[in-house]
């Protein structure tokens, strides 16, 4: 079975600022993540978080929180590899 994506507020405002094309690129690969964890992306877990990941896209990171029960995932926050981690 598939997993639902859904944006956190804060990632869809995101989305909002940034140029169509790069736009395009991050949500083609949001896409992809309803095949998790079978996609070949790039994606690593974050240390010391449950269940949180993150999806590089170029230079920008998407933060994501997999609910497996629920077969839900949330991208939390997107942004450049330099503000994201703060």
């Amino acid at each position: 079975m598939k997993f639902k994506v859904f944006l956190h507020k804060s990632a869809d405002e995101f989305l909002k600022r940034i140029s169509l094309e790069d736009k395009q690129r991050i949500v083609d690969k949001l896409k992809q993540l309803e095949d998790f964890p079978a996609i070949k992306l790039d994606i690593v877990k974050i240390a010391g978080e449950a269940n949180t990941f993150r999806l590089r896209v170029g230079k920008y990171r998407a933060l994501f929180k997999v609910y497996e029960q629920e077969k839900i995932i949330v991208v939390a926050k997107i942004d450049t590899r330099k503000k994201i981690y703060q």
